[in-house]
């Protein structure tokens, strides 16, 4: 006979051996009598010995179990708990900007950060992230920003700046913005797809979030802080001179450029404002006024202008209405901020005696005059 042979015969008799032992020693604890000891020790020995016996059952459930758990678990139960992390992190907006328009591009930046666990790491291919309403259907995007390659870990910090941004959907484009300028709060969509690499693994990442933004609120709070009226007038018609504060509510950069306004008052146009360079930041936002008023069309109407100012005259201020009559951006008229702010009625009170005061200063300044001299004079007299 083989050494083989006998080998296998010898671990048979081995094994056989055990089984006995353990048959005969359950068979002793049974005899022995009713008792919660007894009970215990005779499970486990039964159990031992049922798995001594198939213990290769087992071992096969296990490599099947395994062989199909594992497809599962890498192919969708990771990307599944990568996707829920994403989902349930937010995207804050600390800071956003849409600068240099031209009539089809934007230079559009932003900043923000995305958290994930602490103790996880993971690392993001380059990806659109495109910009949309989201009651819009299907989705139709206003501008992509391409996000570069990060490293996640903890609260990432992400700061883009996209220079020459096409603005793919004029209509949405408009329609963002005008949210933004009438609201004070409006929600800021944002979608895009990349791969996640989690060590050796990879899973596919959706990235859907609707962010709430304040808005601007039609401007709301914004003041003439000083104005005067200039005579004679200056050689391009100028004969108001002030200055404006224009509030920022939200947390976005606006460049408007050169913004032309018209001034009215009880239903009519009396004239012009010109704001130059207008870049509207976070907060308020001083800025020199000078406009051309239609003296003619202020006195052919000036029942109904005191009529329509009679509230205010009855406070001692004067209301001055303003719209927007065009936005001009080196040289080009940027017609989505036109349609927008178009139908935006901005409105400020300024105090008569301001106004006289200021009105004599400025004459003063021009001829030597010094008014603030005499009236302090007059105060300590």
């Amino acid at each position: 006979m083989a050494v083989g042979d006998k080998y296998r015969d010898l671990e048979k008799d081995t094994k056989a051996t055990k089984l006995s032992s353990l048959d005969a020693e359950i068979e002793h604890i049974e005899s022995a009598g009713p008792g919660s000891l007894n009970k215990n020790k005779v499970v486990q020995l039964k159990a031992r010995r049922h798995f001594q016996r198939f213990w290769c059952c087992y071992l096969l459930a296990a490599i099947v179990f395994l062989a199909i758990f594992l497809p599962i678990f890498f192919v969708f139960i990771v990307p599944a708990i990568a996707q829920r992390i994403v989902d349930d992190t937010s995207l804050p907006v600390y800071a956003a900007g849409i600068l240099d328009p031209t009539p089809d591009t934007i230079t559009f930046s932003i900043n923000t950060s995305l958290s994930i666990p602490a103790g996880l790491s993971v690392r993001t291919e380059p990806f659109t992230l495109s910009l949309f309403n989201r009651d819009v259907h299907p989705i139709q995007p206003w501008i992509d920003v391409g996000l570069p390659e990060y490293n996640l870990k903890g609260k990432t910090p992400m700061s883009i700046i996209q220079k020459d941004t096409k603005i793919i959907s004029h209509a949405q484009f408009v329609e963002t913005i005008t949210r933004a300028a009438y609201s004070k709060q409006f929600t800021l969509s944002a979608k895009g797809s990349t791969v996640g690499h989690l060590g050796a693994l990879k899973a596919g990442l959706t990235l859907d979030k609707d962010i709430e933004l304040d808005g601007l609120d039609k401007i709301s709070g914004l003041s003439i802080d000083s104005a005067r009226l200039v005579a004679p007038a200056e050689e391009d018609g100028t004969n108001l001179r002030g200055t404006i504060t224009l509030p920022n509510h939200s947390a976005i950069t606006l460049a408007l450029g050169n913004v032309t306004l018209n001034l009215k008052t009880a239903g009519l146009i009396i004239g012009q404002g010109f704001l130059d360079n207008v870049v509207l930041k976070p907060g308020n936002n001083s800025m020199p006024l000078r406009a051309t008023l239609s003296i003619q069309t202020v006195l052919e109407n000036i029942l109904d202008i005191l009529s329509a100012q009679k509230s205010a005259l009855t406070d001692g201020e004067l209301e001055i209405c303003a719209s927007v009559n065009s936005t001009v951006y080196n040289g080009k008229h940027i017609t989505y901020y036109e349609e927008v702010l178009n139908s935006l009625t901005l409105t400020a009170r300024v105090p008569i005696i301001k106004v006289l005061t200021d009105t004599v200063q400025g004459l003063s300044q021009d001829s030597g005059f010094n008014l603030s001299s005499i009236l302090d004079d007059i105060g300590n007299s």
